[in-house]
């Protein structure tokens, strides 16, 4: 078989960053600025890759202003208090809260200020339970280009539209990886002192509430790529057990439930009634999983369809509204125009969006378990971003990911470069184009659309015992079909790839929260069989591989 696989390109570098989304992009900038050689590989272009790859409206910071909530200590109380159970505050004042000051600046260094450009202040919205307005309104469109422009400048050796498919060890040290490209298919292998992950969280694990898995709330590309690079190297995951799920309009999984209650919208029912009160002491302010909560009970007692009412917004506020809607998703705007909805005339209906795997809260993430230099438990290895345990949402990917590549550089400045066995590099070579070389009767559509069908009946909002363990008697089963996934192209070898990752995912998924035997988070792990919350469970479960197919777990106490 190897004589008909395509060329091997070998690339040298002091730090290899693994995914070009925000905290990727932020993480090269980081290593380069300290001095580091650095290659960026990226599924896309890191112009327009990643959960942003079409725009932002928000980014999350207190100001020191003098108001009482907008300092650390009081922001670090909010999110102990919202996140508790799975968040490090250690790690969130290290990484966060000293690198937030340096990352607005940076944005004003590259082009994108977080000002209103005819002001030049802050323009700030209060939701999601915040005790004051931490969300920074502004317009992210030509955020992606400029940092993409940003990291090119640095002389960063971007390979754009690759794919990543193994890690290379020196022993227990990484030492880089493998990619293949999506187009010509030629494959790469990357030596580095020192590996930066960056890829995000995990979707497509779950059935789509709009009707197409790639009509998603967040990047349908993000499928734990990362996290299953790192957890094969021995690295530990951590907060793996939690779903998100947000308010969408109807029929079109988008992001903007922040854009929507931040401006003073809010929700009724086909009664016409406001029904957030009931749920939540602070109404339509409430945390993400109230608001989701909440929806998917009117619906379910009958008092659905359920719409965000914006007709009360003023000329002003509506202007600001309608304006600043197409910053995350382009296409929003569009779809209203189609549906013939005029956000100033018509309530618009919402829907719950599809689940995905990702931390339970804006203030920390899901993934490789990071300490407070982002360094993973496997030496030399870094996270940033979506993919680590303590980050989440843009202002968390930004500085997290800076400091991850400022630290990985720092660690490849003390770091021998070696040189990965060429048998490692043929092995997964020869696995990595199996499914495209060895016709299997299996697509990546069907082997999703089973494994999509487990996790949305046993794995979604009400979770048991019983049902997750049938979920894991139905993933080992399919698990005989993971070496029957077929390829036609280079394309849809990297759909096979996202397969088997997103496969591998749910395993640990599913796992981590049979483990788990409490509700934390509301419906982001809600057990029917366990539905209080324990004070004993105020932690992390933590999973790490254990020989060649087995899992191990643990959990750890976070102290508040």
């Amino acid at each position: 078989m190897s004589q008909n696989l395509p060329t091997t390109t070998r690339v040298d570098a002091d730090v290899l960053v693994i995914g070009g989304g925000l905290a990727g992009c932020n993480a090269a900038m980081g290593a380069a600025e300290n001095g580091a050689r650095v290659v960026v590989l990226d599924k896309g272009r890191i112009e327009r890759s990643g959960d942003i790859a079409g725009g932002v409206d928000h980014f999350m910071a207190f100001l020191e202003t003098g108001e009482s909530w907008d300092t650390a200590d009081a922001y670090l109380e909010y999110a102990g208090r919202i996140a508790r159970g799975a968040i490090d505050l250690n790690i969130t004042e290290a990484v966060f809260c000293r690198g937030l000051r340096d990352c607005i600046d940076r944005f004003a260094r590259i082009g994108n200020p977080l000002t209103q450009p005819d002001t030049g202040k802050f323009y700030r919205t209060k939701s999601l339970g915040q005790p004051g307005p931490y969300f920074i309104n502004f317009n992210g469109k030509r955020l992606k280009p400029l940092l993409g422009k940003e990291v090119r400048r640095l002389r960063c050796n971007v390979l754009d539209r690759t794919v990543t498919n193994g890690l290379l060890m020196d022993g227990a040290h990484v030492a880089g990886a493998t990619a293949f490209h999506i187009r010509t298919g030629e494959f790469y292998a990357i030596k580095a002192r020192a590996v930066v992950i960056a890829t995000g969280n995990t979707n497509r694990l779950y059935q789509s509430q709009a009707g197409s898995t790639f009509n998603g709330w967040q990047c349908p590309s993000n499928t734990g790529d990362g996290q299953i690079l790192a957890f094969g190297a021995g690295a530990r995951l951590a907060n793996t057990e939690y779903l998100r799920v947000t308010v969408v309009p109807k029929g079109f999984s988008s992001a903007g439930l922040n854009a929507f209650m931040g401006m003073g919208c809010y929700m009724i029912n086909s009664l016409g009634e406001q029904f957030m009160n009931p749920y939540h002491p602070m109404g339509n302010n409430a945390p993400r999983y109230k608001l989701v909560e909440a929806v998917m009970n009117e619906i379910r007692e009958g008092r659905g369809p359920v719409f965000i009412e914006t007709r009360h917004l003023s000329e002003e506020n509506m202007a600001h509204l309608k304006a600043t809607l197409g910053y995350d998703k382009d296409t929003l705007p569009d779809f209203f125009e189609q549906k013939g909805i005029d956000i100033a005339k018509t309530p618009v209906e919402v829907m719950v969006s599809e689940f995905m795997q990702k931390g339970p809260s804006e203030f920390c993430g899901s993934g490789i378990k990071v300490d407070k230099e982002c360094a993973s438990s496997v030496p030399g290895l870094y996270a940033a971003g979506d993919c680590a345990d303590q980050f989440s949402c843009v202002s968390m990917a930004c500085t997290s990911g800076y400091a991850a590549g400022r630290e990985a550089a720092r660690h490849a400045g003390s770091t021998r470069m070696v040189s990965p066995s060429d048998a490692e590099i043929g092995r997964i070579k020869n696995e990595v184009y199996r499914p495209l070389m060895e016709k299997g009767e299996i697509t990546y559509k069907e082997f999703e659309a089973v494994l999509q069908r487990i996790m949305s009946d046993h794995m979604a909002a009400q979770r048991t015992g019983i049902g997750m363990e049938a979920a894991l008697k139905k993933l080992d089963a399919l698990r005989e079909f993971v070496p029957r996934l077929t390829a036609g192209d280079y394309h849809g070898l990297m759909r096979v790839s996202e397969s088997k990752n997103i496969y591998a995912m749910s395993r640990i998924m599913t796992r981590t929260a049979l483990y788990r035997e409490e509700s934390r988070f509301g419906l982001f792990h809600n057990r029917l069989d366990f539905p209080k919350t324990e004070e004993k469970w105020t932690g992390q479960v933590v999973i790490r591989k254990s020989g060649e197919d087995d899992l191990k777990l643990e959990f750890e106490p976070l102290y508040y």
